[in-house]
């Protein structure tokens, strides 16, 4: 998909590794632009095309936070047991069409 088909964008993850423990939740904020799109899907992938979904590691946008155009503030989950041998991916969709990802999350 080309840069200017994209509706919502992630330029940065709000830490350089975002670090989450097996059943633990870690927030965190996705920085880049169209996150105030009411349709969004955050998940984690093992690849930079959004496809091959980690199924153990979910990725919730946090109701409790504030959130505009510019960021999204959300929330990873590990289910015991997720992956903790490699850096995942956190990918985002709008309207079911994947738009972006960016490579930044470990389960420790």
């Amino acid at each position: 998909m080309s840069d200017d088909k994209k509706e919502v964008e992630i330029e940065r993850l709000s830490e350089p590794l975002v670090v989450v423990s097996w059943g633990g939740d870690k927030p965190f904020k996705l920085i880049g632009h169209g996150f105030s799109k009411k349709t969004i899907d955050v998940y984690v992938c093992s690849n930079e095309y959004g496809n091959d979904v980690v199924p153990k590691i979910k990725v919730s946008i946090d109701p409790n936070a504030t959130s505009t155009d510019g960021f999204l503030s959300v929330i990873a989950h590990a289910e015991p047991g997720a992956n903790n041998d490699k850096v995942f991916w956190i990918a985002v969709k709008l309207n079911g069409t994947f738009q972006d990802a960016q490579e930044g999350l470990k389960v420790v």
